[in-house]
């Protein structure tokens, strides 16, 4: 089916052919039908009268008809070069029934596709940019550290049948208790993992067995403060507390998020601590070989857990410390 509108600018040019048609061929007639009784000379006034009424009778027509024509064309350059230019909210508004018009619809749709697109881009970036936020940003030197774990013995039977503000309490006394402890010995708490939480000591050349002290002094400083952080949790009608302390020493990415001031570490050694934490009895610190190897001279009691059977390989040779006997 052909559409009504299509043919509509051309009818508006046919219209303009035909009205200077049937004008000429209305005054052909009348000259033809007077021509006998119509004297020479006023004949060639009429024609001259004739002429001069049809220039201008047509040049109007066509003046009329050509700007109707072209200023919605001129309209739709004019809104077409305004977008070249980036400014997406012209339109044209164009609303003749020809193509003219149709032309203009498509030009707006396209202009408001363009300008809904160019919102969209823009909202996704903003996105993206706040999603780099957060990112963290890993940072090319790779640091030495000593890496800690404190882990809750069965917290997930301990917890369940708390409610929401009771488990929070829990963890909220267990955390920053560990915390103020790790503070004081220098150490940087990472983040809490689940029920565990992880905190290391940077670990220089030049100070590199006075961190070693440092890191064992606070782990074992931490084993002992089950008993402290148990009464305050029976303090709060909570459940009381046991936990496992590990700590290994190597070699750990580091990496930075731009809305904290905390570092993050990632990497071997703190999956390496993550897994001798299991072999650790309740209330007690282990560390694995290489911590071991850097401790060793320093005035702890060391014994290695020969009989535990979580691993196998040397790599996780595990060795469980308590202070010196005086």
């Amino acid at each position: 089916m052909v559409n009504p509108v299509f043919f509509s600018l051309q009818r508006k040019l046919l219209v303009l052919v035909l009205s200077a048609t049937i004008l000429t061929i209305l005054i052909t007639t009348i000259l033809f039908l007077n021509f006998d009784n119509t004297p020479l000379f006023g004949l060639q006034e009429n024609i001259i009268v004739i002429a001069v009424v049809l220039m201008i009778g047509l040049g109007s027509l066509t003046y009329f008809l050509s700007k109707r024509l072209s200023e919605p064309i001129i309209k739709l350059s004019d809104a077409a070069n305004k977008i070249a230019q980036g400014d997406f909210d012209v339109r044209t508004n164009i609303k003749s029934h020809d193509e003219i018009g149709q032309l203009s619809a498509s030009f707006d749709s396209m202009a408001r596709k363009l300008q809904d697109s160019l919102i969209a881009i823009s909202n996704r970036d903003e996105i993206i940019k706040e999603q780099e936020d957060l990112l963290l940003k890993f940072s090319k030197d790779i640091g030495e550290c000593c890496v800690c774990i404190v882990d809750i013995v069965n917290s997930t039977k301990k917890t369940a049948k708390l409610s929401n503000d009771d488990t929070s309490h829990f963890y909220e006394i267990f955390i920053n208790s560990i915390a103020n402890i790790v503070e004081k010995f220098d150490g940087i708490v990472v983040k809490n993992i689940g029920d565990s939480l992880l905190f290391y000591f940077p670990i220089s050349s030049q100070t590199e067995k006075q961190t070693v002290q440092q890191t064992l002094d606070c782990c074992l400083e931490v084993t002992a403060a089950y008993k402290e952080i148990s009464q305050k949790l029976k303090d709060s009608n909570l459940p009381e507390i046991e936990f496992r302390t590990s700590a290994t020493y190597g070699t750990v990415n580091i990496a930075k998020m731009k809305t904290s001031f905390t570092s993050d570490i990632f990497g071997e050694t703190v999956n390496r601590c993550a897994k001798i934490n299991r072999a650790a009895p309740q209330n007690s610190l282990v560390i694995g070989k290489a911590l071991y190897q850097k401790a060793k001279s320093l005035e702890f009691s060391f014994r290695e857990i020969k009989e535990n059977t979580i691993f196998n390989e040397s790599e996780y040779t595990v060795y469980l410390v308590r202070k010196q006997s005086s």
